[in-house]
């Protein structure tokens, strides 16, 4: 099974991976990620908060990114 790497910011912040079935899988690993931290960084009134989660491969190959703006509901991020 492939190994993907959930780096914060492009920030080598994952150095042990998750080994997941395929890219679509670490996206939505990626996701959730992105809103339990958003979530945390809102109840800890964070004011900086990183903006998007790399995925990348044991290669170090960019394979996608999750800006944290896409894991807001649709009204916070200007969408109707």
């Amino acid at each position: 099974m492939p190994r993907y790497f959930l780096h914060i910011d492009e920030l080598d912040t994952d150095p042990e991976g998750t080994e997941l079935p395929n890219l679509e899988s670490a996206r939505q690993e990626a996701m959730l990620s992105a809103r339990e931290m958003l979530a945390e960084w809102i109840v800890l009134g964070a004011e900086d908060i990183p903006l998007k989660i790399v995925i990348a491969d044991e290669a170090g190959a960019v394979l996608g990114t999750v800006h944290m703006r896409d894991v807001l509901p649709r009204a916070l991020r200007g969408e109707t």
